[in-house]
């Protein structure tokens, strides 16, 4: 153990230089770590765009600070003393810590200030970089986060507040069934689960007779895509083929990899493979199999406060009935006018779920 020194002793002769020593900088260490990669002093100091002697202080105030000696001075070219060669790699990483810290400090500050959207693998992908544009346009000052999961899970996320936006895909006989008096829903638009494969494998099964062996890439039964196919398409097609499943996979874009190189044909979303349409890379099978059509939804949480009313004010210009305030503050009358819009709402959809 360590002794411990009263507090009218002396310093020792091996720490009497850290004594009265001002308060270390961060920007000493930078100054060093300059002077290790460089192995100059003037080209140090160039690259920490001070003067020479201004940047020999800063080093012997390091040095103070330690209470050792960094530099052999008797010697030229530059030499380390043998203390700081050992700790060159433990002078670095301490500096690298540092930074990381303040990044991730600094990351969850800006979090917590955030809106965080929760968003459906495939819509975080393929619409979520368009519709934060959009966001951005209205409030360019704004953080986002962006959450990437399942279609329960991101539902769930804003039913328990973790979410302030959701974004996922809603059809007919599968609704999210959010409360309205927790989220205002818009439609932003639509998307279709199409059935597609490569173009080898289309050629050969364009033509298919009845009876015919199919190998298909497939959704679980108990996810949502998969829900959606074998509701509204899937048993058609199996009353016509013989359908041989080669892979299951949730993620649609597992499967686009794999329609790709032609290990089947898959139901995917038009959003996601518009480019591979485009290119010829994945071809429709509409004959074998018709597309399911999906409303891509979005909810913005209710909340009370300056919070609320910033989300409330983005609800309503992205459906556009509403007008940008000229500044910051909102004022009283239009204030009352998209809260009574708010209501009305809410109260039209407990109406329609």
């Amino acid at each position: 153990m360590v002794p411990t020194r009263g507090f009218g002793s002396r310093p020792t002769a091996d720490n009497a230089r850290t004594w009265g020593a001002a308060a270390m900088e961060l920007k000493w260490l930078d100054d060093y770590i300059a002077l290790i990669e460089t192995g100059n002093f003037s080209a140090a100091a160039a690259r920490r765009h001070v003067s020479q002697p201004a940047f020999s202080r800063r080093i012997q105030m390091l040095e103070d600070w330690l209470g050792v000696t960094l530099i052999d001075r008797t010697r030229k070219p530059l030499q380390f003393t043998p203390v700081a060669r050992d700790n060159q790699l433990a002078f670095r990483s301490l500096v690298a810590r540092i930074y990381e810290f303040r990044a991730v400090l600094k990351s969850e500050s800006l979090d917590s200030g955030g809106i965080t959207i929760a968003a459906q693998h495939t819509l975080a992908a393929s619409y979520v970089p368009g519709f934060l544009a959009r966001l951005r346009q209205l409030d360019p000052d704004q953080n986002f986060r962006i959450r990437s999961e399942n279609r329960a899970d991101s539902v769930a996320m804003l039913m328990r507040g973790e979410a302030e936006i959701l974004i996922t895909y809603d059809t007919p006989q599968s609704h999210c069934n959010v409360p309205g008096q927790l989220a205002l829903r818009h439609v932003l638009g639509h998307d279709d689960l199409m059935l597609v494969a490569c173009p080898q494998l289309h050629k050969e099964l364009s033509g298919l007779p009845d009876g015919s062996r199919v190998p298909m890439l497939c959704y679980p039964p108990d996810s949502f895509f998969g829900q959606a196919v074998r509701e509204e398409a899937l048993p058609d097609l199996m009353r016509r083929q013989q359908v041989v499943v080669r892979c299951v996979s949730e993620f649609a874009m597992g499967l686009r990899e794999l329609a790709l190189i032609g290990q089947g044909a898959a139901w995917l979303p038009a959003s996601l493979i518009q480019g591979d349409l485009a290119r010829g890379s994945l071809l429709p099978l509409g004959r074998l199999g018709r597309s399911v059509r999906m409303d891509i939804v979005v909810f913005f949480a209710v909340l009370a406060g300056d919070r609320g009313e910033s989300l409330l004010r983005s609800f309503e210009l992205l459906r556009g009935d509403a007008i940008p305030a000229p500044n910051a503050a909102v004022d009283q009358t239009k204030t009352a006018r998209l809260r009574k819009r708010s209501h009305a709402h809410a109260a039209q959809t407990r109406a329609t779920t």
